[in-house]
């Protein structure tokens, strides 16, 4: 276990939309003046240049709240930048054999299934993000694992997991009942 684990937050983040680079910092200093959090930048379908750009500024205003910064996006991308991790969805994770990064840097994957949850374990994920616990629209085609299936599903990993899918702030003590380390929300992000 990566010894930044051992004090991660109860809350992580993933960024939404927002209309340019100040538009973008403004929103995550709002939502990282609210609480601490785990802090995932993904943005899809724009240059890498401009990728790379706006992870600079999520770093500086990450670090001005002491909070953790993953990336995303591609390998190849996340090396470019110096930041504290990468981000695996679980369309990827089968594409590596071994961990993708350096054990220094932290590595978070999303998982909905036992299969995908071994693929994790044997990359070495530091963070593990489950879903969805709950219905969700941004994935309607998946069924809600609930929270005794979410319970049983970690109870023997290593490694911290976040509570993933139809969450809200307020389902936090819930996901820490569930044995999670606590709830990945989206809705943080205004």
């Amino acid at each position: 276990m990566n010894y930044i684990t051992e004090s991660l937050p109860e809350n992580y983040m993933m960024t939404g939309k927002f209309n340019d680079h100040n538009d973008f910092k403004n929103k995550l200093t709002h939502a990282l003046s609210q609480s601490p959090k785990v802090v995932q930048f993904r943005k899809k379908d724009i240059e890498n240049s401009d990728y790379l750009a706006l992870a600079e500024i999520a770093k500086s205003v990450c670090k001005q709240f002491n909070s953790i910064l993953l990336l995303g996006t591609s390998v190849d991308i996340f090396s470019q930048a110096d930041v504290d991790g990468l981000h695996l969805n679980s369309q990827v994770l089968f594409e590596y054999d071994s961990r993708p990064i350096s054990d220094k840097q932290l590595l978070s994957v999303s998982c909905h299934n036992l299969e995908e949850m071994k693929q994790a374990e044997k990359l070495g994920a530091d963070i593990l993000l489950l879903s969805p616990v709950k219905a969700t629209a941004s994935h309607p085609e998946l069924e809600a694992i609930g929270w005794q299936q979410f319970s049983s599903m970690i109870k023997n990993l290593k490694c911290p997991v976040y509570a993933l899918g139809g969450m809200q702030a307020a389902d936090l003590n819930d996901a820490k009942q569930a044995g999670a380390q606590g709830v990945a929300v989206s809705s943080f992000w205004q």
